[in-house]
């Protein structure tokens, strides 16, 4: 049987006045009504019983039965739908059933079995009430009135299973795709609607064993423990106004790589904003957030819970952020491969954040007293204070001319600090940076150990980019050479180092100098020309340059290192040199006494012994002369001059000495009585034999042959 809309209306209307004439006349009667479909607007109902049994002329009881009910998209198909009512009252235009009972598989809303009370008042307005609805595993009371297509409900519920009124939720408001959620909450719902629209909804919520994940796996949560407070209404855009109160008491969660344990430190989140479920996304016109002991900051965001990126815009204040928690619960998990696993520090910073197109569009931070260092770290700072403000292109290129210079300049400075082992004075750097370029706005001094580095100019443009351009003009006021050495983990070389560095550029992964870079060490000079770098920064840099030294102190050189005194003076070059990753491939070098030294010229035995290992040289009848007769007796001998030349090609030395001597070529040449010649014999040497030889001679009393 089907039967139509007007036809099921009219069966209703007869239904009444049948019950209400035998209600009047035969208290007894009872009427029923079987189809095997009908429908009701959009709804179709199959297997529908209808019975009626009288007790007064007002009052008796009712049974409905439907096989299947279809047409309600937001919980899908109802069966088995049982409705009882044990006393219905008819006063009028009113219908009131108490002591109902409704059970039945309701779609989405699951399996319910529970007492309710209704009313059906005059215009058609039904109210349901229920005692222990059941929903996404939990149960509680749920009200529900009705007028024509306007709906609205309330409901105290416990033991809410999440991901179970996640799908429930579904038609209004789903979750982005691969986004998975578990826990239980409890607490109370309400919401209006007419039809399928929601108008408004809202609920007061405390949640235990909170856990999400996305399907990336970046994004996840645990145990996580707290309450909601949100309250939503539609807009004529058709998003929801949404304002809300998250607190977050316990568990983790992580959002690669950051992990955050709420247990430690507890998380609030305030929020006003549109939630747009089509896109989706949320437009949060204010947001707070207070992540207890570490950062508490406000502002404006766009979130894109599609495939964008998750903060498109975004406007931050950041009102306190604490350095001591914030480096490792925000910082570190980005650190933890490299050299600033161990960072630590202290201290406040504050200022204004802005995103726009998911990129950073705007930074101006304040450092208050901080301090940052590690045991592992290669740099650290104590004392940091000032203001860094940075701008992107577009924005820089939008209010040049508009506001004040000022607001473009930066000023950092600082105590003291660490740079890879340099110990920093206090210092302060002015400076400008917008998007990757950033540019000194007046000459520096850095105190380095008992020196310092005057920085003339520093220029930095593409920064991180093939078209990274450096410049870089400095001088270095005299550092202790060996507060250096010590520093970087040399063997402690005496004297100090001084010089200028003019005009250092990279220009298109190549490091070059306008001029020479000359250094004051050993009580000499040293002087690089003609110096390129290309590709410093990457994995395999190249470097070339010329190298002078002039009347270099080799007293001073040589008291460095276990190879033996030398005195005097030693000049030379190193020509046409070529490194690749930092080896040398080839180069024209030639160290020798220079012509017009004056200084007193002595060597050791051990110098003389060590001197004669190298190039093949004499050095076992040397040693043996040394050892065997009188000339064990002398400490030192005087000597007229030395020298070692070496031209380097395909990992072959090229070897020579001050002079050509019988067999060879001298690389000492004595004088004075007794009278000591260093002689080299070989005049080809596998660069790795010569290194190792010079490396075994400075680091071992055993004469190496």
């Amino acid at each position: 049987m089907r039967v139509s809309q007007k036809q099921s209306q009219r069966i209703a209307v007869m239904v009444v006045l049948v019950a209400m004439a035998h209600g009047a006349g035969a208290a007894a009667s009872r009427v029923s009504i079987t189809a095997g479909q009908v429908e009701f607007g959009e709804l179709q109902v199959e297997g529908l019983e209808a019975a009626w049994t009288p007790a007064t002329a007002a009052t008796g009881s009712v049974r409905l039965r439907a096989a299947r009910v279809r047409g309600i998209a937001e919980t899908g198909p109802l069966s088995s739908v049982a409705l009882d009512c044990a006393s219905l009252r008819i006063e009028g235009d009113t219908l009131a059933c108490e002591g109902g009972r409704l059970s039945g598989a309701l779609g989405s809303l699951g399996v319910q079995d529970t007492r309710m009370t209704a009313r059906r008042g005059a215009g058609g307005h039904l109210s349901l009430d229920f005692d222990a609805f059941a929903i996404a595993g939990g149960s509680g009371e749920v009200e529900v009135d009705l007028a024509g297509t306007r709906w609205q409900a309330k409901a105290q519920l416990s033991g809410i299973d999440v991901t179970r009124f996640a799908e429930i939720m579904k038609p209004w408001a789903a979750l982005p795709a691969g986004f998975e959620v578990s826990g239980t909450a409890a607490g109370s719902f309400h919401g209006t609607g007419d039809g399928e629209a929601l108008d408004s909804a809202g609920a007061d919520l405390t949640f235990d064993a909170l856990g999400f994940a996305d399907e990336a796996g970046a994004l996840a949560g645990e145990k996580i423990a707290g309450s909601l407070n949100i309250e939503a209404s539609a807009t004529k855009s058709g998003g929801l106004a949404t304002r809300g109160d998250l607190a977050l008491t316990g568990g983790q969660a992580y959002a690669d790589p950051v992990f955050l344990d709420f247990g430690v430190h507890a998380a609030g989140i305030r929020f006003d904003g549109v939630l747009d479920t089509a896109a989706p996304g949320f437009v949060a016109s204010d947001i707070a957030l207070d992540h207890q002991g570490i950062l508490r900051a406000r502002g404006s965001a766009t979130l894109d819970f599609g495939d964008g990126a998750l903060l498109p815009e975004a406007r931050v204040r950041i009102e306190s952020l604490d350095v001591e928690d914030a480096l490792p619960v925000y910082a570190q998990p980005f650190l933890i491969a490299g050299a600033f696993r161990d960072l630590a520090g202290s201290g406040l910073v504050r200022g204004d954040i802005a995103v726009g197109g998911g990129l950073p569009t705007r930074a101006a931070i304040d450092f208050e007293d901080v301090t940052i260092e590690g045991p592992t770290a290669a740099v650290s700072v104590a004392g940091l204070r000032g203001r860094f403000n940075w701008f992107d292109d577009a924005s820089r290129t939008a209010l040049a001319g508009n506001v004040d210079d000022a607001l473009f300049e930066s000023r950092l400075e600082w105590d003291s600090g660490r740079l890879w082992g340099l110990e920093l004075g206090a210092a302060s750097l002015p400076f400008s940076t917008t998007g990757r370029h950033f540019r000194l706005l007046e000459a520096v001094n850095i105190p380095v150990f008992d020196g310092g580095l005057a920085i003339e100019t520093l220029r930095v443009r593409h920064a991180g980019t093939d078209e990274m351009y450096v410049r870089f003009d400095a001088a270095i006021e005299p550092i202790s050479v060996s507060l250096l050495s010590r520093a970087f983990g040399w063997p402690e070389f005496q004297g100090t180092l001084e010089g200028d560095i003019p005009g250092l550029q990279l220009r298109e992964g190549v490091v070059t100098l306008d001029g020479a870079f000359e250094a004051r060490v050993f009580d000499g000079r040293v002087a690089v020309r003609d110096l390129s770098m290309r590709d410093p920064l990457g994995k395999y840099p190249r470097l070339f340059a010329d190298i002078g030294l002039e009347n270099l102190d080799l007293e001073l050189v040589t008291r460095t290192f276990e190879f033996g005194s030398i005195t005097g003076r030693l000049s030379g070059y190193v020509s046409d040199l070529e490194m690749f990753d930092w080896m040398p491939e080839a180069f024209d070098a030639f160290v020798y006494t220079p012509p017009d030294d004056r200084s007193k010229r002595r060597i050791s035995q051990r110098a003389v012994e060590n001197l004669s290992s190298i190039g093949g040289g004499s050095g076992g009848g040397v040693a043996a002369a040394l050892q065997g007769s009188f000339l064990r007796f002398f400490d030192d001998f005087r000597y007229d001059r030395l020298g070692l030349s070496c031209r380097l090609a395909n990992d072959v030395c090229v070897m020579g000495g001050v002079m050509p001597a019988p067999g060879g070529y001298y690389i000492v040449k004595g004088a004075g009585l007794p009278r000591i010649n260093v002689i080299g014999s070989q005049a080809r040497v596998a660069w790795t034999t010569l290194v190792r030889q010079l490396g075994a001679a400075m680091e071992s009393e055993i004469v190496v042959r």
